[in-house]
């Protein structure tokens, strides 16, 4: 009877050994690519925001875009209520911007004052006042649960 050069019992631990790293990796690459997709999501989410926002501005007979920069948008986000159909065609009831500021951190300010006087003069409610944009960049945060509501849908 021939013999293997290679004892079994050295063989078994170093195949056990790549089978375990090639789970991990194959776990390691279905997480990743889990978090890219929701990371996406929120990036379309958010891209959406800011079409709303740009649209919002538009219903009131102004061109964000046209403004100086330092500038900031923030809309009074009404996150229970937002849907597909709201990100496709809907407005925000209540919003404020600045433009042309010296500082970033004053621009926000006066932004979101705005946001809060114009939710109080028209009575709006169940939605809270966020930065949508700084300068031309979507700075929306959308919360987590939002996207797990809105994927449930």
């Amino acid at each position: 009877m021939r013999q293997n050069p290679i004892p079994e019992k050295k063989l078994y631990p170093t195949m056990l050994h790549s089978t375990k790293q090639l789970v991990i990796l194959i776990l390691a690459i279905l997480w990743l690519s889990g978090n890219s997709n929701a990371d996406s999501n929120v990036d379309q989410i958010k891209n959406k925001l800011g079409e709303v926002f740009h649209r919002t501005m538009a219903h009131w007979n102004f061109d964000y875009n046209k403004l100086d920069e330092t500038k900031v948008g923030v809309a009074c986000i009404p996150w229970n209520d937002i849907d597909p159909a709201f990100l496709e065609g809907g407005i925000f009831e209540a919003i404020g911007f600045s433009y042309s500021m010296a500082k970033e951190d004053f621009a926000i300010r006066t932004a979101h004052q705005g946001c809060e006087q114009m939710a109080r003069h028209y009575e709006v409610s169940d939605c809270t006042c966020q930065v949508v944009l700084i300068d031309n960049e979507v700075r929306a945060e959308v919360p987590t649960n939002f996207i797990t509501g809105l994927k449930a849908e």
